[in-house]
């Protein structure tokens, strides 16, 4: 009995002690009311802080990552024709740019995607030498545009507006020193007349269509149309094809890439008014060993018949080859430190000049891994007494922030 009567006074104080407990906070509505909506309020206001400053994305079935970096540079220019000029125009090899990138799935092995990537544009324009040297405005490029389908097993179909295969095949380094210019020589740290002529490559982006491998044994096959209407100079539907293989692996303490490209037209009248039917080669390899960090890299291409991009009516081909050697390697904890020289040869044929132009370089690339961070400056020295300027000598050093 004395048990039982406890265990039903428990549970009617228990009762007792809830309704007295609810009937507190009926008596006291404002208070209630109050507290409440003071913390709604508060956060409310901190949820509409948020929503302010977050990317939004238009769904929750297809992803967006935003990305890209920031880069910029100075540098100093001397002549043959008596130029001796520090410039901060900003228009080095590694122009800031933003990319926004998504993708969704579409079954177990189809995944939809797309990218538009933003780039800054803008410049030097003329030669070194000429009173006529400005630089262009600042302006941002829509420099990527493409969607795309990939198949886990059968590889990627890509269309829209973007660059072709051949793209850096001749420019594959394991020194991670890009940023400071190429071995193609495209991505030039200035005006001078007749040193960007011999590139080789498509130097910027198309409308094409293009197919993309899986990767087997290292290997990988793209190749792609483009659309010609966007180089000739008139609609003559020609057709541009172009085709890379590359390739990426390690053998015990040896780290290789290697790529080779190959371009081909007909029946196309460039930008120059002469008729264009001819093809361009070229690749590059590179070897490090990856315990030391001591690295070398060959590049190399030639036109075929004419070649692709020529500008005039050449009576040779234009041809290049590049080496460059080098240590890359984490000496002070926060992150790699690549030291490099390099050594290029580079014939117009007579596109713009006659004779060969000789470059060599050196140049440092210092990583700062906890901020993202690269500092860099390098040095080139172009050896030509055939282009308008004569002999150059620059130095380049800037600063990229990735995000």
């Amino acid at each position: 009995m004395i048990g039982g009567l406890l265990k039903s006074t428990s549970s009617l104080a228990i009762v007792a002690a809830a309704g007295m407990f609810i009937g507190g906070l009926a008596l006291t509505p404002a208070m209630a009311a109050d507290l409440g909506g003071d913390c709604c309020a508060d956060l409310e206001e901190r949820v509409a802080d948020l929503e302010a400053t977050t990317a939004r994305k238009g769904n929750r079935r297809v992803s967006l990552t935003i990305s890209g970096w920031v880069a910029r540079d100075i540098g100093w220019i001397e002549d043959g024709s008596g130029r001796d000029e520090f410039y901060a125009a900003g228009h080095g090899p590694s122009r800031s740019r933003v990319w926004f990138t998504g993708s969704a799935k579409m079954s177990a092995n189809w995944t939809a995607g797309y990218r538009l990537r933003l780039r800054a544009a803008g410049g030097l324009t003329g030669s070194i030498g000429a009173a006529g040297q400005v630089n262009t405005a600042r302006t941002t490029n829509v420099d990527q545009n493409f969607v795309f389908l990939r198949h886990a097993q059968l590889g990627t179909l890509t269309t829209g507006f973007t660059y072709a295969p051949t793209d850096g095949v001749a420019n594959i380094s394991l020194a991670g020193r890009g940023i400071t210019g190429d071995a193609a020589g495209r991505n030039g740290w200035n005006g001078v007349a007749g040193i960007n002529s011999y590139d080789l490559q498509q130097g910027s982006a198309q409308n094409l269509i293009s197919y993309v491998s899986p990767t087997i044994a290292g290997f990988t096959v793209a190749v792609a149309w483009v659309d010609q209407n966007d180089i000739a100079t008139d609609d003559s539907g020609v057709d541009l094809w172009d085709m890379a293989l590359r390739y990426a692996g390690e053998f015990g303490p040896i780290r290789i890439a290697a790529g080779i490209g190959y371009t081909t037209t007909d029946d196309s009248t460039n930008s120059g008014g002469f008729a264009v039917d001819g093809s361009n080669v070229m690749g590059s390899v590179t070897l490090m060993h990856t315990p030391t960090g001591l690295n070398v890299a060959f590049a190399a291409g030639t036109e075929l018949d004419g070649g692709v991009n020529t500008l005039a009516a050449d009576t040779s081909d234009r041809q290049f080859w590049h080496v460059e050697g080098g240590i890359s390697q984490n000496f002070f904890g926060v992150g790699n430190t690549s030291l490099y020289g390099e050594y290029g040869d580079y014939d117009d044929g007579n596109a713009v000049s006659t004779g060969d132009t000789v470059m060599w370089g050196l140049g440092i690339v210092q990583n700062f891994n906890s901020a993202s961070t690269e500092l860099y400056v390098a040095y080139r020295n172009w050896e030509d007494d055939n282009i308008v300027d004569g002999d150059v000598q620059q130095i380049l050093a800037g600063m990229r922030i990735k995000f």
